[in-house]
């Protein structure tokens, strides 16, 4: 154990030496800049710039730097707008109490460095608000404000396009990710994070994170992988001088041997830790140390010890984080978003008082316009009134008198429309007269068809038997039949040439609905119309059953019929 010590110190003295120099170097550069400050903006500027060098190495000394910068802005004779130097001054605070553990006071720092972000329209520092707020909620275990913040920063940050803050905000989230032992969004969370600093070339962000992500491998049971990357990020802390870094690595390393149950080592490391929190007033580093320790001895079964280093850890924990505190957090955000809501409300009540003021102008505008548009109305009308009497006393006249010649001629008209009605209401009932007639004379002519197609069947029967030499079947019986079928024929050409006078109204119908049909088309309609068959309309038409049977088929083809409907139906159907 003595040996382990040993050599640390001597990592620890000789990265000092190496790097004493450039350390001490740029304080001087920072301390010259506020010497040289001639006017109040470039003295805060640099006490500005000084403690933001000093947060991450020796932030108790940030408190005075920013109490001279808040007596410098509230003099009464500054003549720029300080508004931007005030918010930063009040996120520094924030970040100051942060580490202190004093979460309402960093809080309520935070919120007041917000509301000047927002009023300036500061999207940069805007997003690191949101990421010091998202640190403070989760130390408090708000760990899904936590997140929401965190997200809030990483969207600002993305649209900026800045991956060194981009990194930031996913190493944050990683965190508090890790709390809630989402593994898989801590892992992603942490990858994106190295990505964000590789393409940064931050290597410090790059430490932290490796560091961060030998949490993981403890779960895995990595422990050596896991303490390589916390020894590296150990050393590349000293060197730049990260307290909290450094306190924050040896509770890890102490933990990790833990795990390897190489408890001196252990207790050497929580050791370091708990002595630069105390040094430093890192009072949740301290608190979460002290649980550590505890651990550790109860791990050696050293339980009196264990029970200590516990009550010390109750008790550091109740300063930091009681139901009190969490009560007071939450006032102080309500009151935050109330102003927010009340400045919201104060904006949009002045920009509703500009529109009502521009309306009332421009109503007023329009109330003169209006009344100078009514006067030379009223003297126009009245120039136009005056002869438009006149003229319309004229055109009265002239239309009376040819009222009464439209009256004259109307009333010959109407004489002569009665008597054309009269004449076309006999030629109407003439037609209809002629249509029953040639109604009649094609049932009768059907009539006659039928008696025909009886008539071919007989005679086929005769000729049947004759080819038996049934004798009682004569040549003379047969060629009587032959005669009366001509005469059936004849019959059927008079339908034929009659069809079209017979359905007129049909073909008309039809012609309507189906004005590409031809002649031949509308011949095979009228005969399906009579509900005569393929071989009548063959007869009819001097044509085989073949060509009828294809003449169908065109006429299917014109209608637009699909396969199911029936052509007859259709036609008669028109």
């Amino acid at each position: 154990m003595k040996l382990d010590r040993f050599f640390w110190y001597i990592v620890i003295f000789g990265f000092y030496f190496s790097f004493a120099q450039q350390k001490d170097s740029t304080l001087v550069v920072l301390n010259n800049e506020i010497k040289k400050a001639t006017t109040d903006s470039l003295r805060i500027e640099a006490l500005l710039q000084l403690g933001v060098y000093q947060l991450k190495r020796d932030f108790n000394t940030v408190e005075s730097y920013m109490n001279e910068a808040d007596e410098i802005l509230k003099k009464k004779n500054i003549s720029y707008d300080t508004r931007g130097q005030q918010a930063e001054v009040f996120q520094q605070l924030g970040i100051l109490n942060r580490k202190r553990a004093k979460y309402i006071q960093a809080l309520q720092h935070y919120l007041n460095a917000q509301k000047i972000f927002l009023e300036l329209n500061d999207s940069l520092n805007l997003s690191s608000n949101y990421h010091n707020i998202a640190t403070v909620f989760r130390y408090q275990k708000e760990y899904r404000k936590s997140v929401e913040n965190f997200k809030k920063a990483i969207k600002i940050n993305e649209k900026l396009d800045i991956p060194k803050k981009i990194g930031d905000n996913y190493g944050g989230i990683a965190i508090t990710y890790k709390k809630i032992n989402q593994i898989d969004s801590t892992l992603y969370s942490y990858n994106k994070a190295l990505q964000k600093y590789k393409q940064a070339g931050y290597e410090e962000g790059i430490y932290q994170v490796k560091s961060n992500k030998s949490q993981i491998l403890n779960k895995q049971k990595k422990y050596q992988e896991a303490l390589q990357l916390q020894l590296e990020y150990l050393t590349f802390a000293e060197k730049v001088g990260r307290k909290e870094a450094i306190v924050v690595t040896h509770f890890n390393l102490a933990g990790t041997y833990n795990l390897l149950k190489q408890f001196p080592k252990a207790l050497f490391h929580i050791d370091k830790s708990i002595r630069i929190a105390k040094e430093e007033g890192l009072k949740e580093q301290l608190t979460s140390s002290y649980k550590r320790k505890s651990k550790t001895y109860y791990m050696m079964k050293e339980y009196e010890e264990a029970l200590d280093y516990y009550r010390k850890y109750s008790k550091t924990k109740d300063s930091v984080f009681n139901l009190a505190k969490a009560k007071e957090i939450r006032e102080i955000e309500l009151r935050h978003e109330f102003s927010q809501q009340k400045l919201k409300d104060s904006i949009q009540f002045a920009e509703e008082k500009k529109v009502i003021l521009a309306q009332t102008e421009t109503q007023i505008i329009r109330k003169k316009l209006y009344l100078v548009l009514f006067i030379i109305t009223l003297i126009l009308s009245s120039i136009v009134g005056y002869y438009g009497i006149r003229y319309f006393k004229i055109r009265w006249e002239k239309a009376r008198l040819a009222k009464e010649e439209l009256d004259e001629l109307l009333t010959l008209s109407t004489q002569k429309n009665e008597q054309r009605m009269r004449q076309v209401r006999v030629e109407i009932e003439d037609l209809e007269k002629e249509i029953e007639y040639k109604r009649e004379e094609v049932a009768k002519l059907m009539t006659e068809s039928l008696q025909h197609i009886q008539s071919k069947e007989k005679l086929m029967g005769d000729l049947k038997k004759i080819a038996s030499n049934e004798n009682e079947i004569s040549i003379q019986s047969i060629i009587a039949d032959l005669r009366s079928e001509v005469i059936e024929d004849s019959r059927l050409t008079r339908i034929k040439n009659d069809l079209e006078e017979i359905n007129y109204d049909f073909f008309k119908r039809l012609k309507a609905k189906h004005p590409n049909l031809t002649k031949t088309d509308l011949e095979i309609c009228s005969y399906l119309k009579l509900s005569l068959g393929r071989k009548e309309i063959a007869r009819l038409r001097f044509t085989s059953l073949e060509a009828v049977k294809k003449s169908r088929s065109r006429l299917r083809k014109r209608l637009n019929l699909k396969e199911e409907e029936d052509l007859v139906v259709y036609i008669k159907a028109i």
